[in-house]
């Protein structure tokens, strides 16, 4: 993968993290705290300078609903329905 487009990568994941923590009406330290990550590694997650643990993804899947689907690729199609909406509308 060349640089410019992994970095589009890292971002466009990052900004769906920050997306849908929002959509769950959480901060970054309730969402951090509650998945037992340090406050800079989602910090960097969600900034789009590292790419998040699949590990702490699916632990975020098992108690939000958020899928990996969603964080990685974009695919909103398996996400609880009233954070879909509440996504759909932040990106209009």
């Amino acid at each position: 993968m060349n640089k410019d487009r992994e970095q589009k990568k890292l971002l466009d994941v990052g900004n769906r993290l920050r997306i849908s923590r929002t959509a769950l009406g959480l901060s970054q330290k309730d969402l951090y705290q509650t998945l037992g990550v340090k406050a800079a590694s989602w910090s960097h997650w969600e900034s789009g300078k590292r790419m998040p643990d699949p590990i702490v993804m699916f632990d975020l899947y098992e108690k939000f609903g958020i899928t990996m689907e969603w964080i990685y690729g974009g695919d909103i199609r398996g996400l609880p329905f009233s954070i879909a909406q509440t996504i759909l509308k932040e990106a209009s």
